[in-house]
């Protein structure tokens, strides 16, 4: 195994020592105060304080989303312009209010909410859309084509125009040639190469194909990631095996 493949699992595992699951806390009340406590492998059970609460009023709408007679929360994180009363949890972390969507603590700012409706939930992130806008999250894609709009497999859409990435478009990609996911973390279109999102400039397109670790290569090299190797550029992780 080459020693970068290690990197994303250490970071992980440490990711997952600092915190708990998303939505695994739950609130309590310490005298006049509102705490959102949660599980951490290193720290043991923690209890960070909600800004403001008034444990008198609060109120638990689900064990990450709750009110009081000052302001709505998200887990311990204050959500600006939202209505307490009217709070209903979607799927976590989606939410809403009266007037509008709220992803985590942000506000969506729907343009339509009586026609706002989830398309695919890829983990805690979504695809989404209304009579006229699509949406990735809190992003709103104001120019999409809603008639063609449809999600691919990962956090990709497409419509007559566009290739969408998290919701952005991607540069010079045909959405009637795109594949996503082609090979490894490499996609294409008829012309265009990507690693992640990341532009291939330099490939040779017809001899471009990935090794058995995930390396792209062409007929003059390879490829670490997006970028292309040579002497001078090998990263030390990517040069080094176990």
């Amino acid at each position: 195994m080459k020693t970068r493949l290690l990197i994303p699992l250490i970071t992980l595992l440490t990711l997952l020592s600092l915190v708990a699951c998303d939505n695994d806390g739950k609130y309590v009340s310490r005298g006049n105060s509102v705490y959102y406590t949660y599980w951490t492998f290193s720290f043991g059970q923690r209890y960070d304080s909600l800004p403001g609460s008034d444990a008198s009023t609060f109120k638990k709408v689900d064990n990450w989303l709750g009110y009081d007679a000052r302001q709505v929360y998200f887990k311990d994180r204050v959500v600006h312009g939202a209505d307490g009363p009217s709070l209903e949890v979607v799927k976590y972390p989606l939410y809403r209010d009266k007037n509008n969507f709220f992803y985590e603590e942000k506000a969506m700012n729907v343009a339509d909410p009586a026609t706002f409706k989830v398309i695919k939930w890829i983990d805690d992130d979504f695809w989404a859309r209304d009579s006229r806008y699509a949406y990735f999250d809190t992003v709103c894609i104001k120019g999409a084509d809603l008639a063609t709009f449809k999600v691919k497999k990962w956090h990709t859409a497409i419509d007559k125009n566009h290739v969408y990435l998290f919701g952005k478009i991607l540069p010079l990609a045909d959405p009637a040639t795109y594949e996503e996911n082609w090979k490894g973390p490499y996609s294409r279109d008829k012309s265009h190469i990507w690693c992640y999102g990341d532009l291939l400039e330099d490939v040779d397109y017809a001899t471009f194909d990935v090794d058995d670790n995930g390396d792209g290569f062409d007929k003059y090299g390879k490829f670490h990631f997006e970028k292309r190797v040579t002497d001078e550029t090998v990263p030390e992780e990517a040069a080094t095996t176990e």
